[in-house]
């Protein structure tokens, strides 16, 4: 006997209706499209009822811009660049935060002591800002990077020559920016500022100890450069003497009790510790562990809003407050309106 196809089967409750589903997920985005023309329709008729109110907003917003902008001071804002690996962002932000704390006081004799200016100039400072010249998530990610790198069963020289291509230079250095009211005073707080950091305890005793190390650094390699200078003139003499007597001829130099010397090694160390005494030079010259990577410079036009700038900013606040007490106003008579009718009993 065979089956016969099963019909009129009963609906279960865990079936899904596709095309409910969809009607819903349309019904819903519909919902959604009428409600933001209802808000339109709203703030429009809202604007017309009240566009005395609205009227007057922009009318005092242009007024109080006008005022803003003539009452307000100008102000200029500057940075430059120091590097330094003695330097981190919280150091620098807490360093920055005690000169603003002073540009707060009505007083600024502690700021003009504190940098090492004159009144007149720590008077005309608004405010210091920092930040990061090499963003801290980018020198957490190459560190990671580079820690993935390390874990890979690679070569160390081919691991050494990918990390030095990833190498986020300038990781060290922070911008350090200012406001003034005065843009002939910027030149003044370049040395001012440079000193401020520099002369710390933390940061001073550091550059000290590292000079004084790099000092003794340059005299010992320029000894051991020296001496290997003079074991080349012994070996270039023997060469020569080597060459009037070529029964005694040999490639290696004997000194007495050091024993054989590899000539080869000889000149590939000095070239080697020649280099190492030309970095340390260049490093204890240039003063590399800290140093003003850009200074300070002077801009002709303010950081602060112009006049239409501030009349727009003044604008939108009264607007803001308008239309803030409008929907207060409204709130009122339909609080109102509910209670006349009873609401609650």
């Amino acid at each position: 006997m065979t089956d016969q196809p099963q019909q009129n089967q009963p609906y279960r409750d865990d079936e899904i209706d596709l095309r409910k589903f969809f009607q819903a997920i349309g019904n819903f985005f519909v919902n959604i499209g009428h409600g933001f023309i209802r808000l339109i329709l709203a703030f429009r008729r809202i604007t017309i009822r009240y566009k005395a109110l609205l009227i007057a907003a922009i009318i005092l917003g242009i007024i109080a811009g006008f005022a803003a902008n003539k009452i307000f001071e100008p102000y200029y804002r500057t940075s430059l660049l120091l590097k330094s690996e003695y330097l981190n962002a919280k150091l620098v932000d807490n360093s920055l935060a005690k000169l603003n704390l002073l540009c707060e006081e009505d007083d600024r004799t502690g700021l003009a002591k504190v940098l090492n200016i004159e009144l007149e100039v720590a008077e005309n400072i608004v405010e210091f800002e920092f930040e990061p010249f090499i963003a801290e998530a980018d020198v957490v990610e190459v560190e990671l990077l580079k820690q993935k790198l390390e874990d890979l069963k690679i070569e160390k020289q081919d691991i050494d020559r990918v990390i030095r291509q990833i190498e986020i230079q300038n990781r060290d250095t922070y911008q350090v920016s200012v406001l003034v009211n005065d843009i002939n005073i910027i030149q003044n707080l370049e040395s001012a500022i440079v000193g401020y950091f520099k002369h710390t305890p933390y940061i001073a005793n550091r550059i000290k100890n590292n000079q004084e190390n790099q000092i003794q650094l340059i005299a010992k390699l320029t000894n051991d450069v020296a001496q290997l200078d003079s074991l080349k003139e012994a070996y270039n003499l023997n060469l020569k003497s080597q060459a009037e007597n070529p029964s005694e001829a040999s490639s290696n130099l004997i000194l007495g009790e050091s024993g054989v010397v590899d000539p080869i090694r000889a000149y590939s160390e000095g070239i080697s510790l020649f280099r190492q005494l030309q970095a340390v030079k260049t490093n204890f010259e240039l003063a590399s562990d800290f140093e003003l990577v850009d200074g300070f410079t002077t801009f002709s036009k303010p950081d602060s809003p112009g006049l239409l700038k501030s009349i727009v900013i003044m604008v939108g606040i009264f607007l803001a407050l308008a239309y803030g007490l409008i929907f207060l106003i409204e709130l009122n008579k339909y609080l109102n309106k509910v209670e006349k009718e009873g609401f609650g009993n």
